[in-house]
């Protein structure tokens, strides 16, 4: 099943180096903006900036507070979005994740009362995140299942499986026939971010999450002539490109005054298939080798290899010294 991996940060992942996030292969993000009808999330201007300049597909999000008018909450969402002259890519997603005391036919009739408010606003249907548990006993009707009216939005589920493994799903809750976002993690490391981040997928190609942005995918290729000192790690940081994009582009090794090609940050899908077999690997490090060199090798990670091996230091590996390459 092909999916296709992105993040959703706000005030508690400042800080963010958006080139490194977009080269560790990220390819959207939600944006918190707001919460309630009171608070505004001082790094959403940052962050919305910071991960447009790298090349993510953006949408912004609203925690919502049952308890406070979501006429108002409405408001100061579309407010502050429209404030930046730039709506982002993705629609807006409604986050649901507190009841605040409140019945739940009170909160699935403010929640549509947000819906409708940011539709008209921006002339695009909401995503609504949550997760089964609050879907399933606040935002339900008599008889099980949620409203009518709430299939007809994208549904964003967080469900957190004990150990992620490529090519899970979530599973549904009642009455919900199809996600179109997965945040499968709550503590997630991505390089460029100091923090803990949220991770997510979408549910489909690279090509099929430009679709649902509703944006053609950019390509604007260019080039790049090698300095003394650089590596493909601090080449695809700049650009905002994986390693494995860079590489792909230049097939040849890189050496100062070499012009490399830099592809556009959107050109390689990620569609989650791979030829590669299933089974970890072993491979033995040889003369020259880096950890880096190992992971294009096996269309890997630096990372990926790191925690199968239990590797503390990257830099930190011997000659004959056997690795498990996971799949």
């Amino acid at each position: 099943m092909p999916t296709v991996p992105g993040i959703d940060v706000s005030y508690w992942n400042a800080g963010i180096d958006w080139p490194k996030v977009r080269a560790a292969g990220q390819r959207f993000v939600f944006v918190k903006a707001t919460e309630g009808d009171t608070y505004s999330d001082p790094t959403f201007d940052d962050n919305w900036i910071g991960a447009k300049s790298a090349g993510l597909l953006r949408g912004a999000y609203c925690f919502f507070r049952p308890k406070a008018d979501p006429k108002k909450q409405a408001e100061r969402f579309i407010g502050y979005v429209r404030s930046m002259n730039d709506n982002g890519e993705l629609p807006p997603a409604l986050d649901l994740e507190t009841s605040d005391g409140q019945p739940r036919e009170k909160i699935i009739a403010r929640a549509k009362i947000w819906l409708d408010e940011v539709e008209q606003a921006f002339g695009r249907k909401p995503i609504l995140y949550s997760s089964s548990y609050f879907l399933q006993v606040y935002f339900s009707v008599t008889g099980g299942g949620p409203p009518d009216w709430a299939r007809e939005y994208p549904l964003w589920l967080a469900q957190y499986p004990s150990q992620y493994t490529p090519g899970m799903s979530p599973g549904l809750p009642n009455g919900w026939f199809k996600w179109t976002f997965w945040q499968y993690s709550e503590t997630g490391k991505v390089n460029g971010i100091n923090a803990r981040v949220d991770l997510d997928l979408f549910n489909g190609t690279l090509e099929e999450l430009y679709q649902f942005a509703g944006v053609q995918m950019q390509v604007q290729p260019g080039t790049y002539t090698v300095k003394t000192g650089d590596t493909l790690q601090s080449i695809a940081n700049k650009f905002g490109l994986t390693i494995r994009e860079l590489v792909v582009a230049n097939p040849q090794l890189i050496k100062p005054g070499l012009t490399l090609n830099i592809p556009a940050a959107a050109a390689i899908p990620n569609t989650g298939e791979t030829n590669l077999p299933s089974q970890p690997r072993l491979y033995k490090v040889q003369p020259g080798d880096t950890l880096t060199l190992i992971a294009i090798k096996f269309g890997t990670t630096v990372a990926a290899i790191a925690a199968a091996n239990n590797i503390t230091n990257v830099n930190a590996i011997q000659v004959g010294q056997e690795l498990v390459i996971p799949s």
